[in-house]
C-alpha cells in the first residue's frame, strides 16, 4: 500500500506508517522519505506516478495542503488514471481518501466520505485501512454467506496428560463461542508438561469443525523455514516469504485477517520468542480485542504482562503449571495401562525421574 501525502502532515502520518509497516511487513508500505534512495534523481514524478498505479491500496492524505502542492497533484493525476481504468468490483476499493487536515482537493466531491484520522489513534486508522485492503485483496462475490463459527457449547476434549485440570478447563472455554476470553496465558518451570499440552491442544482443536489452528513453538527457530511451514501448514496456507520472523509472521496474519473464519494460534517456549516478543504483543494481542474469529494462547516460562495492557478485558487470569503429584500419575496411567499398576511403583518412578512429565508420560502412557 501506498500513502499520498503533503508534507505538512507528516507528524499524523507516520505514526500510521510505522503501525502498518508492523502489521504488514517491512517493504510492505510506501512512505515517501523512507524511499528517498530510490525516487531521487530525473523524472522522480514518473517514479511516483507508477508507485500510485501499481500499489494494492493508495491511501490519499486530503488536506488543503495536499490539493496546493505541485508534487502531489501529480500523484493524485495517477490515481485518477487508474480510477477511470477500473476494471473489476473489487478495483473501487483500491483509493482510500482520509482526513488528516482542513481543506479540500479538486476531483474529490462532496458525496465522498473521508474518514477523519485526526479523531483516532494509529492503531484504530491502521485497523481502517487494513480493513479496505482486505476488501481490495477479497472481492464481495467470494464472501461465504454462512461463515464458520467457533463451538456454540464448551467442547469435549481429548487430555493424555496428568492433572493440570484447571488449564485443560481453561482451554476447553476459549474454543467455545460463548466465551469472553480470548487469549489463554499458560506459564509453567522446565518440566512442567508445556509442549506436552501445547500439541495436545493443536490436535482438540484440529477436531472441531470449521476451525483452523497453528502451533509455533520458539524453541524450535533455529531453522527460521522449517518451524514457518510447520505452523503454517494447519491454517491451509503456504509459508510467506520474508527476510526477519516478524515479516513472516506478520503475513500469515495478513491472510488470516482476510479470511477471518475461526483460527487458534498457539506460541510455545515464549521465553524464547526475542524480537517476534515485540510483533506479539504490540500488533497481535491487541487485535483481540476486536477479532472475535481469532484466539491464542501463550505457554512458557514467561508470558506477556496482561495487568495494563490494551488486551486486558479479552485475557483470562494467567496460569501457573504445577508438577502433577504422584496420585495425578497412578489416575493417569490407570486410565492408560489398566489397574495393575500400583501406588508404590508410581511414587518410586516419580522419585527417579524427579517428576519430569516427558518420562512420566512415556512410561504411564497409552502403550505404542
Amino acid at each position: 500500500m501506498a500513502f499520498s501525502l503533503a508534507g505538512e502532515q507528516r507528524e499524523l502520518v507516520l505514526p500510521l506508517a510505522q503501525e502498518l509497516e508492523g502489521i504488514l511487513g517491512r517493504s510492505a508500505v510506501f512512505y515517501d522519505t523512507w524511499y528517498e534512495h530510490y525516487i531521487a534523481g530525473q523524472d522522480a514524478d514518473l517514479l511516483l506516478q507508477k508507485i500510485y498505479r501499481e500499489a494494492e491500496l493508495v491511501v490519499i492524505c486530503v488536506s488543503q495542503s495536499y490539493g496546493d502542492k505541485p508534487w502531489t497533484k501529480a500523484e493524485y493525476r495517477a490515481v485518477r488514471d487508474r480510477l477511470m481504468r477500473k476494471e473489476s468490483a473489487a478495483d473501487r476499493y483500491r483509493v482510500l481518501p482520509v482526513r488528516v487536515g482542513d481543506g479540500d482537493v479538486e476531483g474529490l466531491l462532496f458525496t465522498d466520505i473521508a474518514p477523519d484520522l485526526r479523531r483516532k489513534t494509529a492503531a484504530a486508522a491502521a485497523e481502517l485501512i487494513i480493513a479496505r485492503l482486505n476488501l481490495v485483496r477479497t472481492p464481495t462475490t467470494e464472501v461465504e454467506s454462512t461463515p464458520a463459527r467457533w463451538p456454540s457449547h464448551v467442547p469435549v476434549l481429548q487430555w493424555p496428560m496428568a492433572d493440570h485440570t484447571e488449564a485443560r478447563e481453561a482451554f476447553a472455554r476459549l474454543v467455545s463461542e460463548a466465551t469472553q476470553t480470548r487469549v489463554l496465558l499458560i506459564r509453567g518451570a522446565s518440566e512442567t508438561g508445556k509442549t506436552h499440552m501445547s500439541r495436545q491442544m493443536l490436535r482438540n482443536v484440529m477436531t472441531l469443525s470449521g476451525v483452523v489452528s497453528g502451533r509455533f513453538d520458539f524453541k524450535g527457530t533455529t531453522s527460521i523455514g522449517v518451524e514457518v511451514e510447520a505452523f503454517c501448514g494447519p491454517l491451509e496456507m503456504e509459508p510467506p516469504p520474508g527476510q526477519t520472523l516478524n515479516e513472516r509472521l506478520a503475513k500469515v496474519f495478513l491472510e488470516l485477517r482476510r479470511r477471518a473464519r475461526p483460527t487458534l494460534l498457539i506460541f510455545d517456549t515464549y521465553e524464547a520468542a526475542g524480537d517476534a516478543k515485540e510483533w506479539i504483543e504490540r500488533v497481535l494481542l491487541p487485535h483481540l480485542v476486536s477479532a472475535r474469529w481469532l484466539r491464542i494462547v501463550v505457554i512458557g516460562q514467561s508470558v506477556p504482562n496482561r495487568i495494563g495492557s490494551t488486551w486486558e478485558s479479552v485475557a483470562g487470569n494467567t496460569l501457573t503449571l504445577r508438577l502433577p503429584e504422584p496420585e495425578d500419575w497412578l489416575e493417569y496411567g490407570r486410565t492408560n495401562r489398566g489397574d495393575t499398576i500400583d501406588f508404590e511403583f508410581v511414587r518410586q518412578l516419580h522419585y527417579h525421574v524427579e517428576g519430569k512429565p516427558s518420562l512420566l508420560a512415556g512410561v504411564l502412557g497409552p502403550k505404542p
